[in-house]
């Protein structure tokens, strides 16, 4: 099954901070709630919205790349984008936490921040190479370790197996680099049975745009 998500985690804040306060911060004073969603529903909306929702301790934002888009626009990958650096100034101490998957070119990226800085990012699709910055994060090297370079190439296998082949390229593999790195703030897996409660079961608010 192919997925589409775009998905901001923050990572136990510690503080309160209401929701109108976070979209003022990006920028967004303007949106206003609308009515309640899940995860499921909200991940990939495709209606302009910013969705956020609280799941063990943790902030979950879906914001229909609104956000999200201005990593592409980084002069370095070492840098943070401004909405990384305003969450960061929000709930000072916590993990910032981006996942990105599109599943018709295999693109797939992730990003880690904290206190204002980069500690991690990496980007891949079917079109273009690896470009990342940062030290691997424990939940990569479980899926790095179940692969091997091959005339060149890295591949991988789908599971850890001894008897499956090295035959999945690093784009691939792009259920399993998202949603696990995402499962090092979230403690469950997207896309695997263990996610009912966060997909199903946990409010989302959505924000849209004030009409004119």
């Amino acid at each position: 099954m192919g997925f589409n998500a775009s998905i901001i985690i923050v990572g136990e804040p510690g503080i309160q901070v209401q929701e109108p306060e976070i979209l003022r911060e990006f920028g967004l004073s303007t949106y206003e709630l609308t009515c309640e969603t899940t995860l499921e529903e909200c991940m990939w909306p495709g209606d302009g919205s910013i969705n956020i929702g609280y799941f063990r301790d943790n902030i979950v934002i879906c914001d229909d790349l609104i956000l999200v888009e201005t990593l592409d626009n980084l002069e370095s990958v070492d840098m943070v984008a401004p909405y990384e650096r305003q969450l960061c100034r929000l709930f000072p101490g916590s993990e910032v936490l981006t996942a990105v998957c599109m599943s018709a070119t295999n693109f797939h990226l992730y990003a880690l921040a904290r206190d204002g800085k980069r500690k991690r990012f990496k980007s891949v699709s079917s079109e273009n190479p690896v470009a990342e910055w940062g030290e691997r994060l424990e939940e990569e090297n479980i899926i790095y370790a179940r692969s091997t370079i091959i005339d060149g190439k890295r591949l991988f296998k789908n599971d850890r197996n001894e008897n499956e082949q090295y035959k999945y390229l690093e784009d691939q593999m792009m259920e399993d680099f998202t949603f696990g790195v995402a499962k090092r703030l979230l403690g469950v897996m997207i896309s695997h049975e263990e996610d009912e409660e966060l997909m199903f079961a946990t409010t989302f608010r959505k924000y849209t745009k004030a009409s004119p």
